[in-house]
């Protein structure tokens, strides 16, 4: 059977490498002289030669682009079969069945420039964290791929990321079973309350002074991720949201339609040590349960599963995910901007519907 061809945009990204190296084989010791800190979860603690990250196969890398020709040489490298580095988005289009494009530091303002020639050409395309770093993009990409019936797939880790899943299956220990008439499905009472700590806060007000603004351009990246866990752990459908703090965003407070409150915290490194490690706790009147780390020893399962996604979905055709779920993530950022200007609740309903 023919391996999927995929291209590669923003190759030179961190996101690049994580999950390139995934999905393609590469010289164990190239990628530690030219991206140390994915080599360093990548490979084995006692051997730099082996790598111990987990491989997507049915992928083929064909072709690589980035903003910077010389990062995509260098990206190309790395791997074994020598993607040809393309000159443009349009090159990068020819000869492939599929495109990831990588997303690990920046705002998602250019994913719909980025995304365009591929979901008008038809091809299946991924595009990382943040969907977009705005709702009016995100729609755009969306009815673009609507129009030309490309399937796209966007995910977070924190999405995906199996630690998530063990914990949620830990609610169960503080759900009541309410049986309102004998004989009849109970009603579960879940819980009510729950608390994410995320990431983000590096980019506060501490490092104004070194030539960090601060502002969400320099944080979407980060907050999507705290969002993510959120809605993935507590469900989908907010309702409306509050957010306070001295940065962005820096405490996100979601409504959900079913009544569960969530607080995000996405504080300075003051508070909380910079360190990519998230917590989740959850509370209802029976008690309350709390996570271990989902940090990035964890953050390679998720890696793994959404390339497991994308790759049925390329083969498939059809999109894994409502297009709404991608929506909604960028609209909870957006609302929460406004509220955090205005000083009170923005409704979801206002932001989509504008």
């Amino acid at each position: 059977m023919r391996k999927i061809r995929l291209g590669l945009a923003r190759c030179s990204d961190i996101h690049g490498y994580y999950f390139g190296v995934m999905l393609a084989e590469c010289d164990p010791m190239l990628l530690q002289k030219k991206y140390y800190v994915v080599h360093y979860y990548a490979s084995n603690i006692y051997d730099p030669a082996k790598l111990t990250m987990p491989k997507v196969p049915g992928f083929d890398l064909v072709k690589v682009w980035d903003y910077d020709r010389k990062r995509a040489e260098t990206f190309a490298e790395v791997f074994l079969n020598k993607p040809q580095v393309c000159e443009d988005l349009e090159d990068l289009c020819e000869g492939v069945d599929s495109v990831f494009i990588s997303n690990g530091e920046r705002d998602g303002s250019d994913h719909l420039k980025l995304s365009e020639p591929f979901i008008k050409k038809g091809i299946p395309t991924f595009v990382d964290k943040p969907f977009s770093s705005n709702l009016k993009d995100a729609k755009a990409i969306v009815s673009l791929a609507e129009k030309y019936k490309t399937p796209i797939f966007n995910a977070s880790i924190l999405s995906y990321v199996p630690a998530a899943g063990f914990f949620k299956q830990r609610l169960k220990e503080i759900e009541h079973a309410y049986y309102p008439v004998p004989d009849e499905k109970p009603d579960v009472l879940p819980a009510g309350l729950g608390v994410i700590k995320g990431v983000g806060g590096t980019f506060s007000q501490e490092l104004a002074g070194k030539g960090v603004s601060g502002g969400l351009e320099d944080r979407m990246a980060y907050l999507i991720h705290g969002v993510s866990l959120a809605l993935n752990l507590f469900g989908t459908g907010v309702e409306w949201v509050e957010a306070m703090g001295s940065a962005p965003l820096e405490y996100l407070h979601l409504h959900l339609n079913g009544g569960v409150e969530v607080m995000i915290l996405n504080t300075s490194t003051k508070v909380f040590p910079e360190a990519c490690s998230f917590y989740a706790s959850a509370y209802s009147k029976y008690g309350a349960v709390h996570s271990n780390p989902i940090g990035d020893p964890e953050f390679i399962g998720g890696g793994e599963k959404i390339l497991k996604i994308f790759k049925e979905m390329v083969l498939s055709g059809k999109p894994p995910v409502p297009y709404g779920n991608f929506l909604e993530h960028i609209a909870v950022i957006e609302a929460g901007v406004m509220a955090q200007k205005k000083g009170s609740r923005v409704y979801l309903r206002d932001i989509m519907k504008a």
